[in-house]
């Protein structure tokens, strides 16, 4: 059977192009590898848009290809009570980005000096059949929950599943 691949890249549309720029650039630290302008007949049909629909596209990325971010602002009236997804609501409602231990604090203050609004300070959490993640909340400009989180390494996952499931064997076994 076929199969896709990786997900490519999440498009995400924004009020403020700018504004989510330096977000997820300077306060995330993502790169800008395309900025275009966005809208043409093709664009209006694959994406089932009005006509004449314009806008810009800009893609952030970490270090690989893999897992792109695209911001998009069009030119079309955004309603104003038009609100981020939150836990429950259909559809994506957190976008992910992973960091290593070393460097969770650095971004963590780095968005906070931008006056970026994180739910708490990095915390760890043990997760079952997992371990143990470091990772905290914010928000974007445009109020979509963003975790910053550094995660184990498959060596530190093998571990703790085998730690459990030896905790876990009956006595004797």
């Amino acid at each position: 059977m076929a199969s896709v691949g990786e997900i490519h890249h999440v498009a995400v549309n924004v009020r403020d192009l700018d504004a989510s720029i330096r977000f997820y650039g300077d306060g995330l630290g993502l790169r800008k590898t395309l900025d275009m302008p966005v809208g043409n007949p093709t664009t209006w049909r694959t994406m089932a848009l009005p006509e004449g629909t314009t806008g810009r596209s800009v893609f952030m990325q970490g270090p690989t290809r893999v897992g792109q971010l695209e911001l998009l602002q069009w030119d079309l009236p955004v309603p104003e009570d038009t609100r981020p997804k939150r836990a429950g609501d259909p559809g994506p409602c957190v976008l992910s980005f992973s960091v290593s231990h070393d460097d969770i604090r650095e971004v963590y203050d780095r968005l906070r000096s931008m006056d970026v609004h994180c739910y708490t300070e990095p915390t760890t959490n043990i997760l079952t059949n997992y371990g143990a993640v470091t990772l905290f909340f914010c928000e974007d400009p445009d109020g979509n929950q963003v975790e910053v989180i550094a995660l184990p390494t498959y060596e530190e996952v093998k571990a703790f599943r085998a730690a459990t499931m030896a905790a876990e064997a009956p006595a004797g076994h």
